[in-house]
This record gives C-alpha cells, structure tokens and sequence, in this order.
C-alpha cells in the first residue's frame, strides 16, 4: 500500500506517468470522502484497465455516498467508459440502481449489458424477471451465461423453469453445465428459505483475508456477511473486531463481539469475545 496522503493521491490520478496513478489509486483504497468521488469517477475512464478498475471498485465500496453521481454519470456514458460504472453501481449493492440496471438490459455494449442483468440477481430484482429473461436471447455468449446467473441468484420456481428451458434448447455443454450450477444454487437458498435460514452470498475466508491487504474496506463487507447470516464460524467475527479496531471503529467492533456472544453461547469460542469485550468496558 502506498502512503501519499489524500491531497496528493488525488493530484496524482491526473499524473501522465501510468506507475504515478497506479500508486495513486491503491493510496485511495478504503476512502469515503465525498471530494474523492469526481475524481475517481474520471479515473474509470483511465487509460490503463488497472486504474479504470480500482477507481470503480473504490467508489462501490463507498456505497450510498457515491450511488448518486454514479447514476447521473452512468445514465450519460456509453461504450467501455459505461461498463466500469456499472460495475461501481453493482458494488454499491443500492437497489435504487435497478431501474437504471433494467434501462441497461438494452445497452449497445454487450459489457454493459452482462453486469447490468447480474446485478438485477444479486440485487433480488424479483419484479424484474421478465426483463432477465430476455437476456437468455442475448446475441451475446457472457451476457446470456449472466443471465443464467441472475435467475439463479432470484431462486424463485419461475426463475428455475426458466434456466430449465434454456437448458432444453442449448447443445452446448458448458453452457448445460453453468444451467445446472444456477439450478442447484437456486434449490440450496430455496431450502435455506424454507427452514428459515438467512440467505447470504459469502465468499470464501482465504480470499476476504487477501482482500485485506489492497481493499479492506470490501473486506470488511465481506466478513460483513458472515456475521449477518450469523455463521459458526469465529474467524470473520475475529477479523472483524481486528479491522474495526485499527479504523478505531468501537461501536462496530462491539456490535461484532455481542453478536458473536449470541451466536457461540454455550460454546469454548464464545471465552474470546467475552474476555475481549471485557477490556472494552
């Protein structure tokens, strides 16, 4: 990680030296300044796809503080420059962008459109199921696959007779294969649902603890998950109180803790979050 301070981080984005903007952008990981975003918005159209796709990963993790002005730009841009804004958009996880996302679906870059229809699946677009489906017919291969995906992220019984039929009229096998991968991802959370269980998308540990070491602020979303479906498992829990204390966060850190308290009650684990909320009282 680089450790030129914010002012200069943001001058630098502008640098014509590509080493100079690549370490400028890394310096703006985990940021949430407001002042930040225009210029990172502007850094997704960067020359070099490095720092075009750091600067959207950085505002997606800046969530609700950034949707705004990503929308007003995405609706503006087209081409390449629009696909790095869709992903931003994605990664804010803020449904208010679905309409925008449905819009998308008819986009003239096949990039556009393949984001545009995952992320009206991880966004639980239900009302949008119709409009998903139509992607099936796709002139593109990604974008057809993605909308594969989608219908398998919504898990819904209409979801799943439309992978089905997909998989009907397709010979090809890898595409049969990626049906049947979203057909027994949509019947697991199906199950989950039925038993009451919290449906969350979570990512595997060994990959959120890499991600500590370029974009800690996703980590921290991604552990997120883990204790939001309440998982028996102490190490993101652990993570967590690690990364809220170095942001010198106590308030989540101690939210972290009682939750884990809950969830391991009964259990040897629970001793360490004990012991640890003892030393913050």
């Amino acid at each position: 990680m680089s450790n030129l301070n914010f002012e200069d981080a943001i001058n630098n984005l502008s640098s014509d030296d590509v080493k100079v903007r690549k370490e400028a952008i890394e310096s703006l990981v985990g940021i949430s300044d407001e002042s930040a975003i225009e210029p990172l918005i502007k850094a997704t159209t960067d020359e070099n796809a490095q720092v075009r796709f750091k600067a959207a990963e950085i505002l997606g993790s800046m969530g609700d503080v950034a949707v705004d002005k990503l929308i007003d730009e995405f609706k503006n841009a087209d081409g390449k420059d629009k696909r790095f804004l869709a992903f931003a958009l994605k990664e804010t996880e803020d449904k208010k962008v679905i309409p925008y996302f449905v819009e998308a679906l008819d986009d003239d870059d096949f990039g556009v459109r393949k984001v545009a229809v995952r992320a009206l699946g991880e966004l639980q677009a239900e009302g949008e199921l119709e409009n998903i489906a139509k992607c099936l017919e796709d002139e593109d291969w990604g974008v057809k696959l993605a909308a594969i995906q989608a219908l398998g992220d919504l898990a819904s019984d209409e979801a799943i007779d439309l992978i089905k039929k997909a998989r009907k009229g397709e010979d090809d096998k890898d595409f049969k294969k990626s049906c049947n991968k979203a057909i027994k991802k949509a019947q697991k959370r199906q199950k989950a649902k039925a038993s009451g269980e919290s449906v969350v998308k979570v990512i595997p540990m060994s990959t959120i603890k890499e991600m500590e070491k370029t974009n800690p602020q996703k980590a921290i979303k991604e552990y997120e998950r883990y204790v939001e479906a309440k998982q028996a498992k102490d190490a993101p829990y652990k993570r967590l109180c690690v990364l809220y204390r170095k942001a010198n966060d106590y308030e989540n850190e101690v939210r972290v803790i009682e939750t884990a308290i809950e969830v391991f009650d009964g259990t040897k684990k629970v001793d360490y979050f004990k012991k640890r909320l003892a030393k913050l009282k």
